[in-house]
């Protein structure tokens, strides 16, 4: 038993490790040492939420392999930012997201 115990928080610390590693690599900054001078409410529901959190890490991990794919351009990822930037409410938040996984979803049929 203290052999599968180990293990299991072995995974979890590699898991957390991976997602501290990437947890800046996106353009939102969730620190609380990082100042804004006035930081979007989009901004601050991704901050606040773990889910929208993860949910845009992932958006943007897709974003940056579709760009280095040539499937997207820089246009589209600020569209998309632009987007996001406007919500004002976690359902408007949910929405843009949502949106953008359709989006993905069928250019990754078209290759």
């Amino acid at each position: 038993m203290t052999r599968i115990i180990r293990f299991a928080l072995h995974c979890l610390a590699g898991a957390a490790l991976t997602f501290l590693g990437t947890a800046h690599a996106t353009d939102i900054d969730c620190e609380p040492s990082a100042t804004l001078a006035k930081p979007s409410q989009a901004h601050r529901l991704i901050c606040e939420s773990a889910l929208f959190s993860m949910g845009y890490q992932r958006i943007y991990a897709d974003q940056q392999r579709l760009l280095k794919a040539g499937s997207i351009t820089e246009a589209d990822i600020a569209a998309f930012r632009k987007k996001r930037d406007s919500c004002e409410s976690a359902s408007c938040l949910d929405t843009v997201f949502r949106e953008w996984k359709t989006f993905a979803a069928q250019l990754r049929h078209k290759q």
